[in-house]
């Protein structure tokens, strides 16, 4: 967050995309209102699966083994096409 909050100019046009083991979560929120509070326009997002050893996970070996896998990238690059198409 800090990252976003120090770099991101205002008024651009910005898509995220990131990975997370579990996909039950909008894990954006809180980057999504500091695009807003900067004024930029939020063009997409994409979410996959990612390996994941967080707390808990860790014991386990972790979850998510394998991702982002060869369709997950895909999913991402498909986006992006999109999103290049419709600027």
């Amino acid at each position: 967050m800090d990252f976003a909050r120090n770099n991101l100019p205002p008024g651009k046009r910005v898509f995220l995309i990131y990975t997370c083991g579990s996909n039950t979560t909008d894990y954006t929120r809180k980057v999504k209102r500091i695009v807003r509070d900067k004024s930029c326009s939020l063009l997409g997002t994409y979410c996959c699966r990612g390996y994941d050893t967080f707390g808990p996970f860790k014991l386990f070996g972790g979850i998510a083994k394998g991702h982002p896998d060869e369709k997950d990238i895909n999913g991402a690059v498909e986006l992006f096409k999109r999103l290049v198409e419709n600027v």
